[in-house]
Formats: structure tokens, sequence, C-alpha cells
């Protein structure tokens, strides 16, 4: 699954079942079909406009990570 980074934030205080994870991105992604859907990302930070393309679930919650090819 891949898409498009609609917007993103990066949380620096969460709640105390993430508080391990802080700093994390959390981005709403566009994918292909126009459904927007929020997930986290893995790995690199990104901005508006990047793609991205899924590559786990955890808890139900989808993580994703810069593309390889980006069209910029």
């Amino acid at each position: 699954m891949t898409g498009t980074v609609y917007t993103e934030a990066v949380v620096h205080l969460a709640p105390d079942a993430f508080a391990k994870d802080v700093p994390y991105q959390v981005v709403i992604v566009t994918l292909e079909d126009g459904t927007r859907i929020t997930g986290r990302m893995a790995g690199d930070r990104v901005s508006i406009g990047d793609l991205v393309e899924r590559v786990a679930v955890r808890d139900e919650v989808p993580f994703f990570q810069k593309a390889a090819f980006q069209l910029k």
C-alpha cells in the first residue's frame, strides 16, 4: 500500500502507553484511491507530499516508511 503524506506531526509528549516511543511522527496519508488514513512513521521523518509505503501493522496501526522512489 502506497500513498502521499497529506499532513504530519511529531509527538514529543505522549500518553503513558507511548511515552517510550517519543519523539515519533504521526502522518495522514492519502492512498492511491483517495482514501486518507492515519499512521505512524517507521524510520526517517517525512514531509508533506512525500511518497510513503506501508511496511507493517501493529495493534491495528499502519506504519509507513519513505518510499525508495520519490517524484519531486
